[in-house]
């Protein structure tokens, strides 16, 4: 309730919960009847929250668990006679991890998330040169990091001069590769233009044309990515 407010208002949140936000003064009845007034607006607005809730799915360090790499999935395998028990790596179409990570779910857990950073740099620093003079900008320095919900960032340099730094958060690297793409674009576009006006989505137009149809399959597919929850 707020003394300022004049009008009723709703507000569906992103976790599709529903605000009602009430001047003063006003009676609960006339609260209802406001809501059932506008039922049908805060049953598409819901759906369309409900739609765009992140799905990432939680994990477990075990036989056959399935992770992604470059849209292609790889089963678990776990084994406990090599050496490199604090690895993990590809080898003949699986993910394999040591047997000792596997059962200290933290310690696979880091495990997981330090291979994703390491292969994802290496794929990208070989994808990077080719984009970079695709849109007339320097290459920056990069890095594959945790950005939380993010999927990358770009700095530039504080003096304004020279490459910045274009950070990738690791659970990109799940992704099909021209998705992986369409966020190198994006972030190589604040080289030029910071914010996300009509001049930075003409840059990235100019490098790739549909952009906006892989826009739209990052935020399909992305909510369903795994984010790093091990149980």
């Amino acid at each position: 309730m707020s003394a300022r407010r004049r009008r009723f208002g709703l507000t569906v949140e992103a976790d599709a919960a529903i605000t009602l936000h009430t001047p003063e003064g006003r009676s609960a009845s006339d609260a209802a009847d406001f809501v059932r007034a506008h039922r049908p607006w805060l049953v598409s607005k819901r759906a369309l929250r409900e739609q765009a809730r992140p799905l990432s799915p939680s994990k477990r360090l075990i036989e056959g668990e399935t992770f992604r790499y470059l849209g292609r999935t790889y089963r678990l395998a776990i084994v406990g006679d090599k050496s490199e028990n604090d690895s993990v790596w590809l080898a003949a179409g699986r993910l394999i991890m040591g047997r000792e990570l596997a059962e200290d779910t933290s310690r696979g857990r880091v495990a997981l998330v330090d291979w994703y950073c390491r292969t994802g740099h290496a794929w990208v620093t070989e994808r990077l040169q080719p984009w970079a003079a695709r849109m007339s900008v320097p290459e920056p320095t990069v890095d594959v990091c945790d950005l939380g919900s993010r999927w990358g960032t770009y700095r530039s340099e504080e003096n304004g001069q020279g490459p910045g730094r274009m950070s990738l958060g690791w659970p990109l690297f799940q992704l099909p590769m021209h998705l992986i793409d369409y966020v190198i674009a994006h972030e190589l576009a604040h080289a030029r233009i910071p914010g996300h006006d009509a001049h930075f989505w003409r840059l990235v137009r100019r490098a790739l044309p549909e952009h906006k149809e892989r826009r739209m399959e990052l935020d399909d597919l992305g909510r369903r990515m795994w984010m790093g929850e091990i149980i």
